[in-house]
This record gives structure tokens, sequence and C-alpha cells, in this order.
């Protein structure tokens, strides 16, 4: 789920790849045989094993996340399969990036495999401190046949594909960053048994979102049974995951961009002010009040506790909402990302995956890969599902044992809703560029502004919009 705390990208000046070139001597001609000499049989590459670094001991670096709890219920399978001897560590989110990135940063190389995503990737990759992982896939002895890397949805592959240039020119192309296994997609899930009875509509729209929020807002007064309730429940700590899968989902259905073709900022356009005014009074006028400090924890565990009508968020958090326990289980239905007014729906993805580090090398990086392609096995995703880390196959998403876990959440509505994100609303809708996180600081610390009443939207975005030119021009991104 795709879940990140505080953090923002130093600005990276390093080259992506240095090309090494070597010339070898002309070879001596070799002497006229008389005779042809006799042909000599082509040996035999070597096959996959499992077993072919057995002994070599490495250490996987887990987030705290439903893709983390299920590696870990599986991990002994795995070294009975392949004798490779592995440590693992699982912090929680806030500590984690803390300790990754002194790792990274320091060339430590403690951390041989570790959990990652798209917009982290651009700053590793840019300061050589992860591996491309190409080589790895594209190797006979390494990654066995029935694998099937085509079987990832194209999209999960896009979106850790990055060839190092700014902007969207680059997205998608170049090399692949991280093995995606975990998907995290955005939905509407909303209180059915509350709609039936209040006689609502759920929304399909941004537009009708904010109304019916304002109609629930009404009828309850801010409260449910005696106790605090709220039409809506978003994202809103002052950190760059508010402006993750539920926001740039309604900001890209909006019509709205980051950054233009030629990089410049457009988070101040027409249509991008429309939606972040739409979007933070909704928020202002029918949510919780604790919202400026609410994270993705909060709105998962808020909503599941019956605190609230709505919420668009991600997938992940559903097995939550429907576990035993919940007092929303068996109350709830769900629809596919909300339309903006042009009809557009998107749905802005994460990808929990894996990446090497760039200091692990010889038996350790190959150890680290046969570990990768464990994770993202089809017979490991499978097994995976039920704690909530979605598949990146598509095989997978369609497997009974899939189906069975999640088939009557909703009476099929969160399947059906899933199906259409995943098959046809998934786009990345952020500019791949080194400045991403430091420039996503700012945006919500604007929005905090808007919310506390510090500025009008325009002028706030105007605000974000030159800052971050300032940025790119310092680090290079912009010339």
């Amino acid at each position: 789920m795709f879940k990140r705390s505080v953090f923002s990208f130093v600005t990276l000046l390093m080259i992506l790849s240095m090309v090494l070139a070597a010339c070898a001597p002309a070879a001596t001609p070799a002497p006229v045989a008389t005779e042809p000499p006799a042909a000599e049989e082509p040996a035999a590459p070597a096959g996959f094993d499992w077993k072919q670094v057995a002994g070599t001991k490495i250490t996987v670096f887990l987030s705290e996340t439903p893709m983390a709890q299920a590696v870990r219920g599986h991990i002994e399978e795995f070294k009975e399969l392949t004798g490779i001897d592995i440590e693992y560590l699982v912090v929680s989110e806030s500590e984690y990036w803390s300790k990754l990135s002194v790792d990274l940063s320091s060339g430590a190389g403690q951390f041989h495999v570790f959990m990652s995503g798209p917009t982290l990737n651009w700053g590793y990759a840019a300061a050589n401190q992860i591996q491309v992982l190409d080589p790895f896939i594209n190797d006979p002895t390494l990654t066995p046949e029935e694998w099937d890397y085509e079987d990832i949805f194209p999209w999960a592959i896009e979106a850790n594909s990055w060839d190092g240039t700014p902007g969207f020119a680059g997205m998608g192309k170049g090399s692949l960053w991280a093995l995606p296994i975990n998907e995290v997609n955005n939905l509407l899930t909303y209180r059915k048994d509350l709609f039936d009875e209040w006689g609502l509509t759920p929304p399909t729209t941004w537009d009708e979102w904010g109304a019916v929020a304002r109609q629930i807002q009404e009828k309850t007064g801010g409260t449910l049974n005696g106790q605090p309730f709220y039409a809506v429940a978003q994202r809103g700590a002052v950190d760059t995951t508010m402006l993750s899968g539920p926001f740039f989902s309604g900001y890209a259905s909006y019509g709205a961009e980051d950054f233009t073709s030629d990089l410049t900022p457009a988070m101040n356009s027409e249509r991008a002010v429309a939606f972040q005014k739409l979007y933070m009074d909704t928020i202002k006028e029918t949510g919780s009040p604790e919202w400026p400090n609410m994270m993705w924890f909060d709105v998962q565990q808020g909503f599941t506790n019956g605190q609230y009508a709505m919420v668009i968020d991600v997938d992940n958090f559903v097995p939550t909402y429907e576990a035993e326990g919940s007092a929303v289980a068996g109350k709830l239905g769900y629809l596919d990302v909300p339309a903006g007014p042009d009809g557009k729906r998107l749905s802005h993805p994460w990808t929990w995956g894996f990446s090497m580090n760039s200091k692990t090398t010889g038996d350790q990086a190959k150890a680290a890969w046969l570990f990768i392609v464990w994770a993202s096995s089809k017979e490991q995703m499978v097994l995976f599902a039920p704690t909530g880390s979605w598949p990146t196959r598509k095989s997978v998403w369609e497997h009974p044992d899939v189906v069975a876990v999640s088939g009557d959440w909703g009476g099929g509505t969160f399947r059906s809703a899933m199906d259409k994100v995943l098959n046809e609303q998934v786009g990345w809708p952020i500019s791949p560029m080194t400045d991403a996180g430091a420039i996503e600081l700012e945006w919500v610390k604007a929005l905090h502004d808007y919310y506390f009443g510090k500025g009008d939207m325009q002028a706030l975005m105007d605000g974000v919009a030159t800052k971050a030119t300032e940025m790119m021009k310092e680090s290079g991104t912009l010339k």
C-alpha cells in the first residue's frame, strides 16, 4: 500500500551510468590447417538451479506492510528451497526510510535486498545506489522460464522503469529498477447500509463526491449514534504520502498535470486549482478536524471503526475493512475511481517490490535475485494475497484462490470495481525526476496553508510553481 512517511529527496546530480570500454589486441592469424578439425560439441547452457548458491547469506530489509507480513510468513520455505541463509529486518515505515537512506548513502551495503517503489527509485538510480535488474531477468541460469515476466501487468513494469530523462519522456523506458510484487491502487469505498438508509446514490464523479459529502454532513450534523461521524476520510499529514494515490488519482482524473511536457510546473493551472479547491473544501467542511495529522493508517483504522461514510484510498485497506471485528464488515460497497469533468478515470498506482543494493555482488547478488524471483512468482503471489498484498500478475488476480478471498466483499462490487481499475484505469501521473520528493513536500505545505485559511488556492499554487522551478534549476533538472 502504496505508504511512505516523511522524507524528501535531496537533489542528485550523479550520472546514471558510465560506459566502460576496453580495446582488445588484434588476434594473431591461425595457421592454415591441412585437414578440417573435428567439430567440437557445443557446451550445453547451464540450467536453472534453486540451490546454485546454497550457503550464501543475505539480508532482506522490509517495511511493515501486507507484503512484508506475507513474505515473513513464508520465508522459511525459501530457505529450504534454496539453501540460502536469509536474515531479515522489518521496521515501521518511518524508521524504514531513515535506516535505508543511511545504508544507501553511506555505501555500507548492509541490506542486499530491500522494499522499494517507483518514485523512490528515481533518486536511488540517479545516485547509483541500486542495480539494474534486466540482466538478471535475461539470464536463464538465474530466472526460470516458467517465471513468466510477461504475466506482470504492463503498467507495473512501466512504473518501475526509467531511463533517467526528467519528465514523462523517460518513463517506462530504459532499465527496470525494482521488481513489482504488490500492486496498490485506488477505489471508492462507502457505507452501503447508510447510503441505502438515507436514500443516497454513491458518487461516480469527483464533483458528485463533494456534493454527496455535504448531504451526509447535513443529515448527520457530524455525529452518528452519539459518536463523531464524518462524510469523508482522506490522508492529511504533512508528508508526501498525502499526495499519493488518492490525491493524484483525483487530480489526474480531473484533467490536471503536475508538469507540462517541457517541465513547466502546472499545479497552478486552472484545472489543477479547481480540483484542489474541490478536494480541500470538501475535506474541510465534511471531514474530521484531525485531517491535518492523519496518516494512511489513521484513515484505515478510522474507517474500520465506523467513523466515516466514504473513503477514496487503496485496495490494500479492504481486507482490514472486511475482517472479523471490523465495525463496517459486510456493510460496504465499492466503486472504481470517480471520474473528472471530461469522464476521465485514473488510478495512480504504487507498487511495492524489491530492489537490489548496488553493493551486492557475486554469489550474494545471485542469492538476492533468487529471493526476488521466488517472492514475485505466481505461486507466492497467490499465497500472499490474503494479507492484502494484491498481486501485480494478471493470472494471480484471476486465480480461483485469490477470487475466493475477495469475491464476496461488497456483494461482489470489490472485484468488479478493481477489475475496471486494474485493466482500464491505471496510469502514472507524476513526472519522473529526482526533485519530486522535495517539490511534493512544498506542495503539501501549501495545501495545509489553504486548509488553515492562509491564502487562496491560486496564489498558494503559484508559489509552489515558483519554488519548483527554482529547485529544478538548482539541481540541473532545468537548464
